[in-house]
């Protein structure tokens, strides 16, 4: 069976993801795999067949979406290109991790597609999202990567085709111990704007994870580049984790019993979903690094409350059953007889 997984490459989450479920793949029939943008920090570790530009989302230093640059970042007669010329049709089986390209590559020629992400959780209205729906964003999140078929995951299962976290293996291997300090990865913000933040709670310790070249320790804190060995071994040592509401990070420290506190980017409203979702877990929010924010810190500080979720390892079933059912002409998103106890 020939077997295409397509991407996408701008965050750590879709590429996490893909380090468990390639190999399995990789195993057990011929794959070709695509990634789409190229801002994530995790390496897949797996040979590229297609490498594309994508769809791609731009940050400012003050911790927001910057629709001006997302609007002249991306390259609209490239994406069009790269739909009508990518050979979807030579394939078996097409699942895909909110990844734009091929979502509409296959439905141009009729190819019926897995759409395997988190993003998917989302087109169930069962789903928590903020108070104030966003049609713009409700609009992405839908046909931004739109399948035939879908299996979403979330930090529940709101719907009957969402699933648990798929949480890494080599998470799952760690020994998780309360240490020290605290893990922080907020992305969307300068190095310079966390390390003057951070000084104001001087008996922490903060380990801080960015993408910036030019990094200045200070006494309560240390910068690190992004690292996956490094960022899984810091979070299983620490106090807890302070990072912005993705997916797969939040899920990873509350696999670990950690205190989690999370930030939506601004203006990103998948983040601030996530963060309603996340909070019915145990997490702790904040919306902006500003004097409301100092107490929520404080409170997070002391708060002993950690969020842990025993989620099982399922990913292997998960694989084997997609390609069975494709094999047999079935329903791609059938998860019914999957096994999560």
């Amino acid at each position: 069976m020939k077997v295409l997984y397509a991407l996408q490459g701008t965050g750590n989450g879709h590429v996490a993801r893909a380090r468990e479920i390639v190999p399995i793949l990789a195993s057990r029939c011929d794959l070709d795999v695509l990634v789409a943008g190229t801002q994530s920090q995790i390496a897949l570790e797996y040979p590229i067949r297609f490498k594309k530009f994508g769809l791609t989302m731009k940050y400012n230093s003050s911790g927001g979406v910057s629709y001006w640059k997302s609007l002249f970042g991306n390259k609209p007669l490239r994406f069009i290109r790269d739909v009508y010329t990518l050979p979807v049709k030579g394939y078996d089986l097409v699942i895909i991790d909110f990844e734009a390209i091929t979502s509409y590559a296959c439905l141009l020629r009729g190819v019926k597609s897995l759409q395997l992400s988190h993003q998917a959780a989302y087109w169930s209205s069962r789903t928590p999202r903020p108070s104030r729906s966003v049609w713009l964003w409700e609009f992405i999140l839908r046909y931004m990567s739109p399948s035939a078929f879908k299996i979403g995951f979330h930090f529940s299962a709101y719907d009957s085709f969402i699933l648990p976290p798929i949480i890494r293996g080599d998470v799952r291997k760690l020994t998780p111990v309360n240490g020290d300090h605290y893990v922080v990865y907020l992305p969307a913000y300068s190095a310079t704007t966390l390390a003057h933040w951070f000084q104001q709670f001087p008996d922490e310790q903060f380990v801080i994870f960015t993408r910036d070249e030019v990094i200045i320790d200070t006494l309560n804190t240390t910068f690190l580049s992004i690292d996956n060995k490094l960022f899984t071994d810091s979070l299983a040592k620490s106090k807890g984790i302070i990072c912005s509401a993705g997916f797969e990070g939040p899920s990873e420290a509350m696999f670990l019993g950690k205190k989690v506190l999370l930030s939506p980017i601004s203006g990103q409203y998948e983040q601030a979903a996530n963060a309603v979702c996340a909070e019915r877990e145990g997490a702790m929010v904040f919306y902006q690094l500003n004097a409301l924010a100092v107490d929520i810190f404080k409170r997070f500080f002391i708060s002993e409350n950690s969020v842990k979720r025993a989620w099982p390892d399922y990913t292997e079933d998960l694989v084997e059953g997609i390609l069975a059912r494709a094999k047999n002409g079935e329903d791609l998103d059938d998860i019914s007889t999957l096994q999560l106890h």
